[in-house]
């Protein structure tokens, strides 16, 4: 059963004089709260509903509508598992710019469960800075009764557990947010379920930033809780014995995002017990990207064939890349290309990705040569280059004592201001992604 809303209510009062936000006995007394030894909730985080995906224009409106529909089914699987909370861990908006309309849908959603407490949590993308936050704009000040935004540090009633919040002010900080967790923990009685909830990067080393709230894989524990509810990253994280989850978007929103797409269910019988945490998928899309070698067309396209068709049962629901990579001509990537943009069409959002490197046949180079000498030239000169610079092989047609000499090769470099030592294959890579661009659209 949900838990009445009444219940869900204040029952600290953050940033007192002294700075403490604790609670006192007799306020907890005061608050009237019931003990439940069994609490289940939703866990979210990460939505950044009003996402621009500039990237795949015209496109982006139908990744946006995305983000609201996964939104709605969370809910319902909400509704369907009877759960006692919903809470969101931050960055439920993209940012502060995000259309009225996005926080409108948003709140009409939640609205609709009029009876499920929704507790939500300024992130990083969707901080409280004070006035000029997203939390003071319009839509805001008629919100359901049953949303409660945990603007500021403090303890809460989430049906009967003690919910703990330390929202984020600010974009970046090298503070571990949950820290303030364990100070306001550490003045409660210890006689129910305590969760806190909160948003940063996960302290593991060489995989964070020092400045993006790093919180401390034990943080749960040292805090003393039965539960820690974090956002920020975009794919299912677990650590602290299970105690602390970032859960990921519940909506991907990018190529490689293994585990991304599901909310946590927590169920949590008694203080001190072992949460039960289960992924609930409840994506709308499906993000994939496809990786082909097109040195060799003819096997390229029917490796590609073969994974298109495997794909395009669920294509009005797929976002897709297609990662073009070796060496080709000019002329037959462009039909393959043609014939690529024709496969693709059915999919909901498409890219191709084009990182093929330019190879000719002799007609080819002898062609280019007689009708673009100057990209020719260049095409030459890069070749001979790179394999003066990083031992690369040299094309057919070209043999060691064509090369140009290394005086001539640095005395290129010079007057273009590049050092040959700081050439390598991420150098020269690029550069031929660049001619071959160029070449296509001279050979069209």
């Amino acid at each position: 059963m949900h838990s009445e809303v009444a219940r869900c209510t204040l029952i600290s009062r953050p940033g007192s004089q002294n700075g403490n936000s604790g609670l006192r006995l007799d306020e907890l007394s005061a608050a009237g709260v019931e003990d439940n030894e069994t609490v289940k909730f939703i866990h979210a985080a990460d939505w950044q509903l009003g996402a621009r995906f500039s990237q795949f224009g015209p496109k982006a409106e139908l990744l946006r509508k995305a983000r609201l529909q996964t939104l709605e089914t969370a809910l319902r699987k909400a509704n369907e598992l009877a759960v006692d909370a919903f809470l969101i861990a931050g960055d439920l908006f993209e940012d502060r710019q995000v259309d009225d309309a996005v926080i409108t849908a948003a709140l009409a959603k939640f609205g609709s469960l009029s009876d499920l407490p929704i507790f939500i949590l300024p992130g990083n993308h969707d901080p409280n800075t004070g006035p000029g936050s997203i939390w003071n704009r319009k839509p805001f000040t008629g919100k359901p009764p049953n949303v409660t935004i945990l603007a500021e540090p403090g303890v809460y009633d989430c049906a009967g557990a003690r919910l703990i919040a330390s929202p984020l002010k600010q974009k970046v900080s090298t503070i571990d947010p949950s820290l303030k967790i364990a100070e306001l923990a550490r003045e409660l009685p210890d006689d129910r379920i305590q969760i806190g909830i909160t948003h940063g990067a996960l302290a593991i080393p060489a995989q964070h930033q020092p400045n993006d709230f790093p919180i401390a894989l034990e943080a749960a524990t040292r805090a003393g809780l039965d539960y820690l509810a974090v956002g920020h990253w975009h794919t299912w994280q677990m650590y602290d014995h299970g105690r602390l989850v970032m859960p990921g978007t519940a909506e991907p929103d990018g190529f490689e995002q293994a585990g991304a797409g599901s909310i946590a269910l927590v169920e949590i019988a008694a203080r001190g017990a072992t949460p039960n945490v289960q992924q609930i998928p409840v994506a709308t899309l499906r993000w994939q990207m496809l990786e082909c070698d097109y040195t060799d067309l003819q096997t390229a396209r029917q490796s590609l064939e073969y994974k298109l068709a495997e794909l395009r049962p669920l294509a009005d629901r797929t976002v897709l890349r297609v990662k073009l990579g070796g060496s080709v001509s000019p002329r037959a990537l462009s039909e393959a290309r043609q014939w690529l943009e024709s496969a693709v069409e059915p999919f909901l959002v498409s890219q191709i990705l084009d990182q093929t490197s330019v190879a000719f046949s002799a007609a080819e180079l002898e062609e280019l040569q007689r009708n673009h000498p100057l990209l020719a030239q260049t095409i030459a000169d890069l070749t001979q280059i790179e394999h003066l610079a990083t031992n690369a092989p040299l094309p057919a047609g070209i043999d060691q004592s064509q090369v140009i000499p290394l005086s001539q090769a640095q005395a290129l470099l010079s007057n273009a201001k590049i050092e040959m030592s700081m050439l390598d294959g991420d150098f020269f890579k690029f550069a031929h992604q660049l001619l071959s661009q160029k070449l296509q659209e001279a050979i069209r």
